[in-house]
């Protein structure tokens, strides 16, 4: 029976660039077996599914996937090449859950693939994450729990402290069989990302195309209708939430509006210049090998307008886009319904 040689966990952090590199893996598998190389599962939600079951974690929107995890170490194992998994879910992981995914995958040799990105962009995009999730911090309430860990910011650091998440990694699988990708400072090359991680992983530069869309940010103002909305659908099960706000309105209505709004601006002040040098001084001790550079890691200036003081109307121009959005979405779905 063939075995997997290499098994390649992406391991997120969340919001560093994990959605760009899920999307362009899951778009070109038959590409990627071609190299060699499995992504495994139908579609990357069957990754996400997986992951859950093997850490005993229930998805809110989805339920229980016993077993689900079982299938997949059998996919890989029948693979005689490199496999690829990625969901951030695993950054955080506890180091028992940890080894039991990777004592799963064993004889293969497992590696773990850390995407790193600087503070000044990682806040506020965690920030509105949390909004499409459910929650109602303010923008000064969440900075404010980062800057002190506390509140908001205990998820925060349990999601994005990169020190901790990949010292516990090297200590399961080995500094020698961990790697930190850290994401540009700039935009000016789009690909540069994605070579990186294909440095880091192994995967072929010219296997996958870049994607077609990704997870969009939402605007200062998008956020702040969002926020005063949550409270207000606190009685929807998490599943309705899931499906008609966060993906419904959220990520696809208010993140359509963006280029209308403002940006969410989020300046590098001193505390988090302290916190940055501590972030690289941390990796750069762990003796792991690094593609890219730490000096990436300096914070990045968010330019845009601070989610608190964005005024009414600007709110009102996001919250009637919204509204007309929807009654479209309506008129539509009933001109369907009455066209079967």
């Amino acid at each position: 029976m063939p075995v997997a040689e290499r098994v390649v966990l992406h391991v997120g952090l969340m919001k560093s660039g994990t959605s760009y590199l899920q999307s362009r893996l899951a778009s070109a598998p038959d590409a990627l077996a071609e190299a060699g190389v499995l992504f495994p599962g139908r579609v990357w939600r069957d990754q996400v599914n997986a992951v859950s079951d093997a850490l005993g974690r229930q998805q809110r929107a989805h339920g229980q996937f016993d077993g689900t995890w079982d299938r997949m170490v059998e996919e890989i194992a029948a693979h005689p090449g490199t496999a690829v998994i990625s969901m951030e879910f695993l950054a955080a992981a506890p180091p028992e859950g940890i080894r039991h995914v990777v004592e799963t995958l064993r004889p293969a040799r497992v590696e773990a693939v850390v995407t790193v990105r600087d503070l000044g962009r990682t806040i506020p995009s965690m920030w509105q994450e949390t909004l499409k999730n459910g929650r109602s911090w303010s923008w000064r309430e969440y900075v404010a729990g980062v800057r002190e860990r506390t509140g908001p910011g205990e998820a925060f650091w349990r999601e994005q402290d990169a020190v901790a998440v990949v010292t516990t990694w090297a200590g399961v699988v080995g500094r020698d069989a961990t790697t930190v990708v850290t994401l540009p400072r700039t935009a000016r090359d789009p690909e540069l990302l994605w070579r990186r991680f294909c440095e880091a992983s192994g995967v072929p530069v010219d296997a996958a195309p870049p994607p077609t869309s990704g997870n969009e940010s939402l605007g200062a103002a998008s956020a702040a209708v969002l926020g005063r909305l949550n409270p207000a659908m606190g009685d929807l099960a998490w599943p309705d939430y899931s499906r008609h706000v966060k993906f419904g309105l959220a990520k696809t209505i208010l993140a359509g509006h963006r280029s209308a709004e403002q940006p969410i601006g989020f300046p590098v002040t001193r505390w988090v210049r302290r916190l940055a040098d501590q972030q690289r001084r941390g990796l750069e001790a762990t003796g792991v090998r690094v593609v890219g550079d730490l000096a990436d890691l300096e914070p990045v200036a968010a330019k845009g307008g601070r989610p608190d003081k964005v005024a009414l109307e600007e709110q009102l121009d996001a919250a009637v886009h919204a509204i007309e959005e929807l009654l479209r979405r309506n008129l539509r779905n009933e001109q369907q319904g009455s066209e079967k």
